[in-house]
This record gives structure tokens, C-alpha cells and sequence, in this order.
């Protein structure tokens, strides 16, 4: 099962590189992705779809509180940079 979340990142999407927020997603167990799937750019606002990494052995429940979770995270670190 796979849930994601379109979120504007246009801090850590500075240039157009999606780099940095996969930084910092990545030890959140959470994938990074442009908004058509993976080999896809990231919107020009800096819109990128975040999923966690986990697929397979991970519940329902599991996958919204990794996701939100994580979201809370990743919107910090925007608001920082």
C-alpha cells in the first residue's frame, strides 16, 4: 500500500533540485518523488509528492502517522531554510 502528500517545498526545491528536501526526507524513511511519480520533475513551485519508503508489512495506520509525522519534520525544516 502506498499513501503521499503534494506539499510546496520551495525552499529546500531552491533551482529547481529536489536534493536537499530527499536529504532530509530520507532518514524520515520517506521518498521524494516530482508529482507525476519518480522520474518525474517536481512542480515549479517546488511541489513535490512524499510517500514513505515502506511498502510492503506496514499498515493502514502505520503509513499516516509516518506521513504525518514526517510532514511535521520536513514543513520545519522548509521554515527554517
Amino acid at each position: 500500500m502506498r499513501a503521499s502528500v503534494h506539499i510546496a517545498l520551495p525552499k529546500l526545491t531552491k533551482g529547481g533540485s529536489d536534493v536537499r528536501a530527499k536529504e532530509i526526507c530520507k532518514p524520515l524513511g520517506l521518498s521524494v518523488r516530482g508529482l507525476g511519480g519518480e522520474h518525474t520533475p517536481i512542480g515549479e513551485d517546488g511541489t513535490v509528492d512524499i510517500s514513505p519508503s515502506k511498502r510492503f508489512c506496514i499498515s493502514e495506520s502505520e503509513i499516516v502517522v509516518a506521513l504525518y509525522k514526517g510532514i511535521k519534520l520536513v514543513k520545519e525544516a522548509e521554515d527554517k531554510e
